[in-house]
């Protein structure tokens, strides 16, 4: 039985998923099984896919690998979702198919877990654009106690996000039910749950790990699905207000705005940017400014 289980959804990029795997092939730690789920649900793609997880496998036959074909489309979710029932690992954790593990990944986040019997954890997050350039840093500083109280504050106010950063003991993914079935936001969500669990958590400082956007492209999680997602998320945030601090909830608003203000310029809806850029910095000017310095 392997240690680890890695589990890579795949949609529409056959090419940078060699790249993924490839990631994965130069690990140090070796006792770890890949899970790769193709929900392209389309015959020409799947051949693709298929055809890079083959090569792969001839080249590496020490590794293992396992394909999964979804019949239909699932999203996001619901792929991520049929890898983790599919896994064997104690542990596991996620690789988008367009990014990449730096060679220690596994070995310093499953060393991090071990040491402290974490139930689930995360890392720091690198973010890169296209041309390999480090454009932010999504980095965790901000926690500094780990009690349900302070992290339920901590993810309203800054999302402790990222598939690829995150590690799970598969048997509390499988309390917390993986994924929600919904398509934008799903990483939030399942850190959301994995909360309300009160299971133990722990923060691993450092990176190991390039997470690629793609600033040309403006899907499901970056135009108009993306201010869908943010809208509904915010009214979910709104109904735990009561809960919370005044200073928490002029920064929790000061974020959404600033949310949808991306979203806006990358539907080059510049009208639209300007408003939610100016409505973002009058709900916390003090906010604001932190924001930049948590994502620099």
């Amino acid at each position: 039985m392997p240690r680890v289980s890695v589990v890579v959804a795949t949609y529409r990029r056959d090419q940078e998923l060699r790249r993924a795997l490839d990631s994965l092939k130069a690990q140090q730690f070796k006792d770890f099984e890949t899970i790769i789920v193709d929900d392209n649900a389309d015959q020409d793609f799947n051949i693709k896919v298929s055809a890079v997880v083959d090569a792969f496998k001839r080249e590496n036959p020490q590794m293992a690998v396992t394909l999964i074909t979804n019949p239909r489309n699932m999203g996001s979710a619901e792929t991520r979702n049929i890898g983790i029932n599919a896994s064997k690992g104690e542990y596991i954790t996620f690789l988008d198919d367009d990014d990449v593990y730096l060679p220690a990944k596994i070995k310093n986040h499953l060393e991090f877990m071990e040491k402290g019997d974490y139930d689930y954890s995360v890392t720091d997050l690198d973010l890169y654009n296209e041309s390999d350039k480090l454009i932010r840093r999504r980095a965790r500083g901000y926690v500094k106690e780990t009690s349900y109280e302070a992290l339920l504050k901590y993810h309203l106010m800054y999302h402790i996000t990222g598939t690829d950063s995150m590690m799970f003991k598969k048997d509390y993914l499988l309390k917390i039910k993986g994924f929600a079935p919904i398509n934008v936001g799903d990483e939030f969500y399942l850190m959301l749950r994995a909360i309300n669990e009160k299971g133990k958590f722990g923060y691993l400082p450092g990176c190991d790990i390039k997470a690629y956007i793609h600033t040309g492209e403006c899907g499901l999680s970056s135009g108009e699905g993306k201010v869908l997602g943010e809208n509904n998320l915010y009214e979910y945030k709104k109904s735990l207000f009561d809960k919370l601090d005044k200073k928490t909830i002029r920064y929790i608003n000061m974020r959404h705005f600033a949310v949808l203000a991306f979203a806006q310029v990358r539907r080059k809806k510049y009208g639209q940017f300007i408003t939610n850029s100016v409505r973002s910095f009058m709900c916390s000017p003090k906010g604001f400014m932190q924001m930049l310095t948590l994502e620099k």
